[in-house]
């Protein structure tokens, strides 16, 4: 009996904590998120060819070879981003690019960039043909509509064919950067060339209460030619152990989806717009560069 009124102590007051952990985050996510910057998410311009980037993390901090591989893969082209200098755990700066470049190569990339953004048009205007003729409360198509209507169909057909355009030019050009010969110079911040653009990730400092149910990092991209801050995103996170959602798969330290402001990475891609999708780090949002633990 004693045994058993123990544990029911221990249980109310498990449960007591964990919903006033759950009751703290929200209010005072609620209050972060009203703070300035307001909005979390600003982007003054898009930008097409960078042509060359430093992103500089000092959460993770910086990016070890397994994520400096990723980076690579995803996002230096060698066309609209010609060079890439990354921050490393060690305090040093290594810069990506690649040597001697043929014609053939570029031509291709630009070719796979202006068929991509066909691919997008032709994608949307098949989804709007697809929601006007398909009611999906009901789960069939409308009156008057079938699968095989027009112009639904001839849409379809559009985008089927550019899709496979795509899918071909895609594994062409992977192959033909493979064969690309890659530069990597090792250097320190002082010591490197000035890059157009800096992507730089920093810890948001939060309040000691705060800090323990809540996380926040901003990511601000200058334009280094102007000293202009072309865009930032401040995101307000939510730890899993005051989440309202339990941790299915464990180990992760924040819940996935911000309270306010947006994922890192969308983000980075919302502002240059030609850059590959694609992780950036080898593990996911709460295993790799959101992983920081919090100083409690």
């Amino acid at each position: 009996m004693k045994k058993s009124l123990i544990f029911l102590l221990v249980l109310i007051t498990s449960i007591t904590l964990y919903a006033s952990d759950v009751i703290l985050s929200n209010t005072l996510g609620a209050y972060y998120c009203a703070q300035e910057p307001n909005p979390k998410t600003y982007i003054k311009h898009t930008v097409e060819e960078p042509i060359s980037i430093y992103w500089e993390d000092n959460v993770y901090p910086g990016f070890d070879e397994a994520d400096s591989k990723l980076m690579v893969a995803n996002y230096l082209d060698g066309v609209h981003l010609q060079m890439m200098a990354l921050n490393t755990p060690d305090g040093k700066v290594r810069i990506y690019s690649y040597a001697n470049i043929p014609q053939s190569y570029i031509d291709l990339v630009k070719e796979g960039y202006a068929v991509s953004k066909e691919w997008k048009i032709r994608n949307d205007a098949a989804d709007r043909a697809f929601e006007e003729a398909y009611d999906s409360k009901r789960g069939k198509y409308r009156e008057d509509y079938s699968r095989d209507s027009s112009p639904l169909k001839e849409l379809s057909a559009a985008f089927r064919e550019i899709d496979a355009k795509k899918w071909t030019l895609t594994q062409q050009i992977e192959f033909s950067r493979s064969k690309l010969d890659l530069v990597i110079t090792e250097t320190t911040k002082q010591q490197m060339p000035q890059m157009n653009y800096t992507v730089k990730t920093d810890e948001v400092n939060l309040s000691d209460l705060a800090r323990k149910v809540l996380y926040s990092d901003e990511v601000k991209i200058t334009d280094n030619r102007t000293k202009e801050v072309i865009a930032y995103n401040r995101r307000i996170m939510q730890l899993y152990s005051a989440s309202l959602l339990p941790d299915m798969s464990g180990g992760n330290y924040y819940y996935p989806h911000p309270m306010c402001g947006n994922g890192t990475e969308l983000f980075e891609r919302g502002v240059f717009i030609t850059l590959e999708r694609g992780m950036s780090r080898k593990l996911g949002p709460n295993g790799g560069r959101y992983a920081k633990t919090p100083k409690l």
